[in-house]
């Protein structure tokens, strides 16, 4: 009964809670119709060494990834008159393509010196398959919170991954995905 009304209040104050997280961080689509947004930063971690030998320390540019919610909300509403509703298919592709999409504006220079992008996912396994490299997370205050976002984000857009996930009493696990700037441009450029 008690996680029954934790749960609502959460699904009742996500997008609330989405919005501010929003404006205060200057998270912004990609483009219009795009499933990444973006916000650009300097990073606030301890050193990270990638596998390409990319470096970056504290202070670093680097662009964290989000997915965007107004895009998957989209997708969610029924289109046909038939009221049912479910997950955007083709998901990894429209991230693909989105990374695409930010390997040419990196290249052209839009978003400076930036060393590397890096995002927290649940979808770690599929970002590996993208060039991204997987950092396990610390244990922290911070991390158990993204979590608990995470979990209630994909649980509001009904991820099939999610319920199958849910069913077997583990929690998620949110890890760190790195690619470096030399990466993304190798991996997601365009070929001239």
């Amino acid at each position: 009964m008690a996680s029954s009304l934790l749960r609502t209040i959460i699904r009742a104050m996500l997008p609330i809670i989405n919005k501010v997280h929003t404006m205060v961080l200057d998270i912004k689509p990609l483009e219009k119709n795009s499933l990444i947004c973006i916000e650009v930063r300097r990073h606030r971690g301890c050193p990270i060494k990638l596998e390409d030998g990319c470096e970056i320390g504290p202070g670093d540019p680097v662009i964290k990834l989000h997915f965007n919610d107004a895009w998957i909300a989209e997708r969610l509403r029924p289109s046909s008159g038939s009221g049912t509703r479910g997950f955007p298919r083709g998901l990894f592709y429209y991230f693909k393509d989105g990374l695409q999409l930010l390997a040419t504006e990196v290249a052209d220079g839009k978003y400076g010196s930036i060393v590397a992008v890096y995002g927290w996912t649940a979808f770690h396994a599929h970002a590996r398959r993208l060039g991204f490299q997987v950092i396990d997370l610390p244990n922290t205050l911070r991390i158990k919170l993204a979590r608990l976002h995470i979990a209630a984000l994909m649980q509001s857009h009904h991820t099939p991954w999610f319920k199958k996930h849910i069913t077997s009493r583990k929690s998620v696990k949110v890890k760190a995905v790195w690619l470096s700037r030399a990466e993304l441009l190798r991996i997601h450029g365009s070929v001239s």
